[in-house]
């Protein structure tokens, strides 16, 4: 996992404007959290997977609504893809809970495996 952080924190420090979270804001301390892999994948089909991993995650935990916030066009419109709510603000406000429900709960009907499912609780 450390060597995941290395490069996360690597990732993140090439973005000019952007803060290198503190490792005890991460999932169990930096030592846990969700990764995918490009192996031949184009990249913006990879963000939408981890946005649609996350909430649907999110929802797997108990969670009943999403809340984000985003000044990245990119990120606005992976979300705007997988029907998510956006608000066109100057901070674009992203919330979701009806679509990663959905997507739950067909996923449990049809015995697919779920994010949670990847977690050691």
């Amino acid at each position: 996992m450390v060597e995941d952080r290395d490069i996360l924190i690597n990732w993140w420090e090439s973005y000019d404007h952007m803060l290198v979270p503190n490792q005890e804001l991460l999932p169990e301390n930096g030592q846990s959290g969700l990764v995918i892999e490009k192996e031949g994948r184009d990249r913006f089909e990879m963000i939408t997977m981890l946005i649609e991993a996350c909430s649907e995650l999110a929802i797997e935990l108990g969670c009943r609504i999403i809340w984000a916030m985003t000044t990245y066009d990119g990120v606005v419109k992976r979300c705007k893809k997988l029907d998510h709510n956006v608000l066109d603000e100057k901070y674009n406000l992203i919330y979701t809970h009806h679509k990663a429900y959905e997507n739950v709960v067909k996923k449990q009907k049809e015995g697919k495996a779920n994010w949670l499912s990847l977690f050691k609780l």
